[in-house]
């Protein structure tokens, strides 16, 4: 039997309740799983109606926004609607004076951005830079995807808007953060991959835009060296570049760099942007980037599909020897040293799940997270690999909370199912 004729029932109900431009019967082969329908529901009583519809039918859905995260946590081969959340588009508010924010989850993070900017005269932007020029605010905050700029979606969410998988629309916090239940609901649905709810909107604080900004490159061999810097008042970020990556970031500007490096944003008042400056000018081999924009690349050379990419978490004491393991098992790496983490990839043809190279940076994620008494998860992988490898280092001790949440939040299994850590 077809995948579309496997839900041809559920479609029926499905038009009547979100008018038939909303659904669509399709053959689509994505993520491991066989997919007969796409919805596209609006926010309130639309979506509430499709999950309560999938829930009756014990109906699995992949949920979606922009797709730049498809390749993080483990395929969802149960799913067979294709729900995507890019009709979520509940109206648009934006306080200038309070510098908070109700978003769509939705829209384009790019389109928040510069709708932001143009409400607030340039005084505000969004706290968030996902990779991926085409990710979604929900997306972004169901994924907790962090870029150069941002390293923490959860810290910038006053309040979320999100409809169960029984359909039951709630929210928790709002425009300032007061939950009377007494617990930070958001900070739960943010990171949790669309398996215990749908986000539809989203308060969120927003950043005053800084008045002045330059870009530093300087040789720095140990990432630890490059603390200082990432704790300077006016470091907004820090990036610590080995040798490939650096090789890379030259090319990209024209430039001929060789050996690691320390790449720096400073941002804020335009007199402590200058002081730091003038620091960073009488320092050896440091050189201000005025071409191009380092902190983009950044951004999507995180988004890029490679072979493999893993995210490593250590203490800052760590860094150096963390590094080193990475890049003797054959990674180019990425650190923030400021956040203790760490972004290993390498470029290759998947082949079999079993490939050596798949096995040799998996040994050495494992050997460097404990290292750095931290934890690794798989952020990039082709399918073949995803079906059969853990994600997410060792979830082991997590995962009897992570089986309780899912069995209270979505007990018919029909959000994302298998996403999560330990496939739950």
């Amino acid at each position: 039997m077809s995948a579309a004729a496997d839900v041809g029932s559920l479609a029926e109900g499905l038009r009547r309740e979100l008018g038939a431009p909303a659904v669509e019967e399709i053959e689509l082969d994505l993520e491991g799983a066989r997919l007969g329908l796409r919805i596209a529901p609006g926010p309130g009583g639309a979506l509430g109606a499709a999950l309560r519809l999938l829930g009756e039918a014990a109906t699995p859905a992949l949920v979606r926004g922009g797709g730049t995260r498809s390749a993080f946590g483990h395929p969802v081969p149960r799913a067979r609607v294709l729900l995507e959340t890019r009709a979520l588009l509940p109206p648009t508010v934006v306080d200038d004076e309070d510098g908070i924010a109700y978003l769509p989850a939705g829209a384009a993070l790019c389109d928040l951005r510069e709708h932001v900017r143009k409400v607030s005269e340039g005084r505000w932007e969004i706290p968030l830079d996902p990779p991926g020029d085409s990710s979604t605010l929900g997306g972004c905050l169901a994924a907790a995807a962090a870029g150069p700029l941002h390293a923490a979606p959860r810290d910038a969410v006053l309040g979320l808007d999100v409809t169960l998988a029984s359909g039951e629309p709630t929210r928790c916090g709002g425009r300032v953060v007061k939950n009377v239940a007494g617990y930070d609901l958001a900070k739960l649905y943010v990171g949790s991959l669309g398996t215990l709810g749908v986000i539809e909107g989203a308060w969120l604080r927003l950043q005053p835009a800084p008045e002045a900004r330059e870009v530093w490159w300087a040789p720095v061999d140990d990432p630890r060296q490059a603390l200082a810097a990432a704790r300077a008042a006016s470091t907004r970020v820090a990036a610590w570049l080995s040798r490939e990556v650096a090789a890379e970031l030259g090319a990209e500007l024209g430039e001929n760099r060789a050996g690691p490096a320390l790449l720096v944003e400073l941002a804020g008042d335009a007199p402590a942007v200058e002081a730091e400056a003038r620091a960073w000018a009488g320092r050896a081999g440091a050189q201000r980037l005025e071409q191009g924009d380092p902190m983009a690349w950044l951004r999507a050379r995180q988004g890029r599909p490679r072979g493999l990419r893993v995210r490593v978490a250590s203490l800052a004491s760590a860094l150096a020897e963390v590094a080193r393991i990475l890049e003797e098992h054959g990674a180019q790496v990425l650190a923030y040293p400021a956040r203790g983490e760490l972004h290993a990839d390498v470029d290759f043809s998947p082949g079999v799940s079993g490939d050596a190279t798949v096995e040799r940076i998996l040994r050495g994620a494992r050997l460097a997270a404990r290292a750095g008494q931290g934890d690794f998860v798989v952020e990039d992988a082709p399918l073949a690999i995803r079906e059969v490898r853990e994600m997410f280092g060792d979830p082991e001790p997590r995962l009897a909370l992570f089986r309780a949440l899912k069995a209270q939040y979505d007990p018919r299994g029909i959000l994302n199912p298998g996403r999560q850590a330990g496939r739950v």
